[in-house]
């Protein structure tokens, strides 16, 4: 009995441990700006299910947090992290979008009564499929998933949102559907940089899903390579500029885009799409085996839809 007690204790104890020990490095975008760069794996327990790019801004008058993480654990251990960097309070909370890594950890913020902006159509979406993106999340992190719970954005805006901290601009932008519907870029006119969101991927390859559109995502990567940004936070991969960003995310699109539009012009089915469009110029981007496949899928139902 008591061997058993013991070995019960051991096993909280590590639990405990294993909910405590995560440390989360940021990396330096541009003098008071940071991001946290995320696995370009899928979510894992060993990644924390922290695959996607987090990222903060240091003003005079206080912090501004640009995704919540996947879970309380990731969203607590970013909260650590900026309190290494400055003592200034976190004023703002940012979901660029309804993906369940860019928003899960919104509860941690919420108990301290910080705001959390999204845009309106990701709220929408965050009622949809949120209680299935948590359900999700807690099948993968098991232990790490403990005290995540649905907290929805305190305040959602349509096209466009101006903060200003001292003298530091954000403009939150939506530029239209693209990876989902309600995507929205965080832009520092000053110091042009820009946290994109998932209008950009870097390294590794995108995912083109049903709540988004091919189509406009083109058209918002484009408008917002226009803003003319220095430095570059994706949503997934290392900072970037806005070749390597045209080169993984725009150029992918189009090319698809292109070549499906032909091969529907001559009359081809999905299953010839699948088959033959050759995308291996691609596949340097990590994820490409899992997911070229699954992309023509998806943009050739797209594009069916856009000729009715």
């Amino acid at each position: 009995m008591i061997k058993r007690i013991i070995f019960t204790f051991l096993i909280f104890w590590s639990a405990q441990i294993v909910a405590d020990d995560l440390l989360l490095k940021p990396v330096q975008v541009s003098p008071n700006i940071y991001a946290v760069i995320g696995d370009i794996g899928g979510q894992s327990y060993e990644n924390d299910g922290l695959n996607s790019n987090l990222g903060f801004v240091v003003t005079p008058e206080g912090v501004v947090i640009i995704n919540s993480g996947p879970s309380t654990r990731v969203a607590k251990a970013l909260h650590a992290a900026i309190r290494k960097i400055t003592p200034q309070p976190v004023k703002w909370v940012i979901n660029v979008n309804s993906q369940s890594h860019y928003w899960l950890g919104n509860a941690y913020f919420q108990s301290l009564n910080i705001p959390i902006i999204a845009h309106k159509e990701a709220g929408r979406l965050m009622h949809e499929m949120g209680e299935m993106q948590l359900a999700s999340l807690k099948g993968v992190l098991k232990d790490k998933a403990a005290g995540t719970q649905i907290t929805y954005p305190s305040e959602l805006f349509q096209d466009k949102r101006e903060i200003k901290l001292g003298s530091v601009v954000f403009q939150l932008i939506s530029f239209g559907s693209a990876h989902t519907a309600g995507d929205m870029v965080v832009w520092l006119p000053q110091q042009k940089v820009l946290f994109s969101g998932d209008l950009v991927f870097t390294e590794r390859l995108l995912a083109v899903i049903p709540i988004g559109n091919s189509g406009g995502w083109v058209k918002a990567f484009d408008s917002a390579m226009a803003l003319g940004p220095k430095r570059i936070v994706p949503g997934h991969g290392k900072q970037t500029n806005v070749q390597q960003a045209t080169r993984d995310t725009r150029d992918y699109l189009v090319f698809n885009r292109t070549a499906i539009k032909k091969m529907q012009d001559k009359g081809a089915s999905l299953q010839e799409a699948v088959e033959k469009i050759d995308q291996s110029k691609f596949r340097y981007l990590v994820n490409f085996d899992l997911l070229s496949r699954r992309n023509v899928n998806q943009i050739f139902t797209e594009m069916e839809q856009e000729s009715f």
